[in-house]
């Protein structure tokens, strides 16, 4: 008797048995079947690619035995019979985007905008930043150097105190004696952020050279540095750095004209670094410090824009090295990049979430598949003057871009009907900026239907945009989004996306 249910046991008749045993395979081989169509929509795909693969002229043609079940051809299946249904019924295919005759409510600029904006424009009157939180003294500071406001006076008052950041994104004011003095007058063992970009006049080797020399460990504290601009700066003082700020992590060296390839090879040796910037470097040859990058475990940010040496090689390498951490990858203009690099990119970057890939006039659609079918998380894209075409962009969303938050597909002229569509229904739920600027093939019922289905949607930039008209400005109902570059002042409405 069983114990629980009070049932008697009963031995399994034989024949059962058997037939239980004759069908059992089949059972499993079905099972199986239904796993196998199933497993495209949870698989994060991830395509080895051989380094010998670069080399082989036919790499492209390859034939993928389980290509159609994979999101990006399934979505690119769709949106063909959807254009083929488009050409046989033009007056069928209509996206269903009215103009509101609701009035919609203006949306008034943000009061802290205007507090701000307030304070800038009498930024010479400020006598003190005693009291106010450090994150809105930090934004104040960025928008009197963006406004050329920021002065000797104003930086004394803000270094005043234990401040543990400094966000100062335009140096270009001051001078060699003024940093000088504002590191003498601030406590540097507890700095955790310093950023002094566009500092090439005011910083060359001896300045830094002379904060440092104060103590071994100058900035024991230090996280994150950024001299982006400084092109005074050499490689003699990148070892001794190094050495001072034993717990640096992020530095940016964009546009340091005379750094070399010897110096980021020292900074890579001494430093466990995870993210690194050298956009517009053009002394660094990125295949002398490959090695050295391919060292670095934990790399998750990585910026090479503008390098002139930046190939295929150096990112197939690297990708194979570093790619399972990378989270954001930037490779803006440079020319040498082909579809190689992208396959590269999507098949082990899985958890890479911003890549910019802005006017790279070597790459095609396939570049657009490998990148939904490997990285499907990303929040940030960027694909700025490139040749896609309007249905590769749509696929593209509809399989991999609902995660999306920033999307810029400035000054792709094939972008349109498609394209639309795909933003609309794969973006709504996260996407908050759009850059759409000289995409002169989309209408303005193209841009309604977008705008009043993306309700997260704050920025819209429609510069040279000369196509839309009054219907689309005054007709849509988002009264959250802000379209930029069409009409008033294009800095004032720049500035008030910053904030």
């Amino acid at each position: 008797m069983d114990g629980e249910r009070g049932e008697e046991r009963r031995p399994m008749d034989l024949r059962n048995w058997h037939h239980e045993r004759r069908w059992r395979p089949y059972r499993a081989d079905l099972h199986r079947e239904v796993a196998r169509l199933r497993a495209p929509g949870f698989a994060r795909y991830r395509v080895e690619v051989r380094k010998d693969e670069l080399d082989d002229p036919n790499w492209e043609a390859e034939a993928d035995e389980e290509e159609s079940t994979r999101p990006f051809s399934a979505a690119m299946a769709t949106i063909k019979k959807r254009v083929e249904s488009r050409k046989s019924n033009p007056a069928g295919d209509v996206l269903g985007w009215t103009p509101s005759s609701r009035q919609r409510l203006r949306r008034a600029p943000p009061l802290l905008h205007l507090c701000l904006m307030s304070l800038v424009k009498h930024g010479e009157e400020i006598e003190s930043l005693e009291g106010i939180p450090d994150d809105l003294k930090h934004k104040i500071v960025s928008l009197l150097c963006s406004n050329r406001k920021m002065n000797s006076r104003i930086l004394r008052t803000y270094l005043n105190g234990s401040t543990t950041e400094i966000h100062l994104t335009d140096c270009s004011w001051a001078s060699e004696d003024v940093i000088q003095d504002a590191f003498t007058s601030c406590n540097i063992n507890h700095l955790r952020l310093v950023q002094l970009d566009l500092s090439g006049r005011c910083m060359p080797d001896y300045v830094l050279q002379t904060v440092l020399d104060k103590s071994q460990y100058s900035f024991p504290s230090l996280v994150t540095l950024s001299l982006k601009g400084a092109y005074r700066l050499t490689d003699n003082v990148l070892s001794v750095l190094a050495s001072s700020a034993p717990s640096l992590k992020s530095i940016n060296l964009g546009k340091c004209s005379l750094i070399t390839s010897c110096g980021i090879i020292s900074l890579a040796e001494k430093l466990n670094l995870a993210e690194l910037y050298i956009d517009n470097c053009q002394k660094i040859d990125v295949m002398q410090i490959l090695p050295a990058l391919e060292t670095m475990e934990h790399l998750e940010v990585l910026s090479v824009a503008g390098a002139s040496t930046v190939c295929d090689t150096f990112i197939s390498r690297l990708m194979h090295a570093c790619g399972y951490n990378m989270r954001e990858l930037i490779v803006a203009d440079c020319q040498k990049l082909t579809t190689k690099s992208v396959r590269a990119i999507g098949a082990n970057c899985p958890n890479l979430c911003l890549l910019d890939l802005q006017r790279l006039n070597q790459l095609n659609d396939l570049a657009l598949k490998y990148l939904a079918n490997g990285c499907r998380s990303m929040t940030t894209l960027k694909l700025r003057q490139n040749l896609f075409s309007d249905e590769a962009i749509a696929a593209f969303l509809e399989a991999s871009g609902g995660s999306l938050i920033e999307l810029s597909l400035n000054s792709i002229a094939k972008v349109e009907h498609q394209t639309a569509i795909a933003v609309a229904y794969a973006c709504h739920s996260n996407l908050q900026n759009l850059d759409l600027s000289f995409c002169r093939q989309l209408t303005d019922e193209a841009l309604g239907f977008i705008v009043d289905n993306c309700s997260r949607l704050s920025i819209l930039k429609l510069f040279g945009c000369s196509q839309v008209t009054e219907q689309f400005l005054e007709g849509h109902s988002n009264s959250q989004v802000r379209v930029i570059g069409l009409t008033g002042s294009i800095l004032d409405e720049m500035e008030m996306s910053k904030v």
